[in-house]
């Protein structure tokens, strides 16, 4: 009666390492396939002499100075990314982010 009663509990462990197993398993594939590489920025947008100015991704420029968006009329939070630089991936994102900073 003893050996069935081991024998059971070995099947019980068994069976909850190998699910064990198999939830980390699932978990590292998961967290593997939320790490994408994200493209470099297209532009940045950063703070120029008070004014909002676009630079090429890479820093490069001033592209163009909008003379008409003051930094210091801005938000803090935005006035701090934007002296970091804002990086912008496509043409509809720097519209939006134009158009949320008042242009």
């Amino acid at each position: 009666m003893e050996k069935k009663k081991l024998h059971g509990a070995a099947l019980y462990l068994s069976l909850l390492g190998a699910a064990a197993v198999l939830c980390l398993a699932a978990g590292l594939v998961w967290l593997l396939r939320g790490q994408t590489t994200r493209q470099a920025p297209r532009y940045l947008l950063k703070d120029n002499a008070g004014h909002v100015a676009l630079y090429a991704g890479d820093g490069a420029g001033p592209l163009a100075q909008y003379d008409e968006l003051y930094t210091h009329l801005l938000p803090e939070s935005d006035v701090l990314a934007l002296q970091q630089g804002v990086p912008v991936y496509s043409e509809t994102e720097l519209q939006k982010r134009l158009e949320d900073y008042g242009l």
